[in-house]
């Protein structure tokens, strides 16, 4: 796996809070998408246009958003995240759906909404910034994102929230090879070393199998592909919480 550095299902019961903090000296791992800024509720609102499209032709809106769902899964394997996979599997869907029919002016308003997605103000989750401050000052934070490299160093140096980052890591894909990975790249202790996100599929499961430590903090807009059963982890290795500011009750 080539990396690029530049230094829903039924969840778990939320935790209390923890009446003393973990260890000073900690390294946090921290998703971006969904995590720290709203993004995948943008990629809905394309989504939504989608169907429109497909039902004015006669489709259904539940085969639209099936055949969607079909082509990402594919696609992502092969070609990774990213605004541009996803238009490319907007037209592949529509190109599937709608075969005989006239539909080009369709797939244009598509690009076009797509390309809007690189130049939206990234909309921070409460809290964040504050949050992220007060974690820096006790520990070593890092930035862990996939996609396509240059979307997501975007969304960074537009979020504003690059100065609270000790590095920034942008990979193809979030899987136990690349936790590993990241662990001897930055000299990590993995019983030290929290991965933190919203992403069951690319954020706690993975880093768990990695021998991370993980808190998963929920999100409602949560892309369907990302959605896995945690598994019922008592042995302290994994937090819940309901909010991202609730991290500095336990770190």
């Amino acid at each position: 796996m080539t990396f690029s550095h530049v230094t829903a299902s039924p969840q778990p019961p939320l935790q209390p809070p923890s009446e003393h903090r973990l260890p000073r000296g900690l390294t946090l791992l921290i998703d971006a998408d969904d995590t720290l800024w709203e993004n995948n509720i943008y990629f809905d609102e394309v989504v939504v246009q989608y169907v429109a499209f497909v039902e004015r032709h006669g489709g259904r809106g539940e085969d639209a958003r099936a055949k969607l769902l079909e082509i990402e899964r594919e696609r992502t394997k092969r070609f990774g995240y990213g605004v541009d996979n996803f238009r490319l599997s907007l037209k592949a869907a529509c190109e599937h759906l709608l075969q005989g029919r006239a539909y080009q002016d369709e797939v244009t308003v598509l690009d076009e909404l797509c390309s809007g997605l690189r130049r939206r103000a990234i909309l921070l989750l409460p809290g964040v910034d504050d949050t992220l401050r007060d974690l820096a000052s006790r520990h070593r934070l890092i930035l862990v994102t996939k996609g396509d490299h240059d979307d997501q160093l975007s969304k960074v140096s537009r979020s504003g929230l690059r100065s609270r980052f000790h590095e920034v890591d942008v990979v193809a894909e979030k899987d136990a090879p690349t936790y590993r990975e990241l662990v001897r790249r930055h000299g990590l202790d993995s019983e030290r070393t929290w991965m933190i996100g919203n992403s069951p599929k690319s954020d706690i499961l993975p880093a768990l199998e990695a021998s991370l430590r993980a808190v998963f903090i929920p999100h409602a807009a949560t892309w369907t592909l990302e959605l896995m059963e945690l598994p019922p982890v008592s042995d302290g290795r994994m937090l819940v919480v309901e909010r991202f500011t609730d991290l500095t009750s336990h770190f």
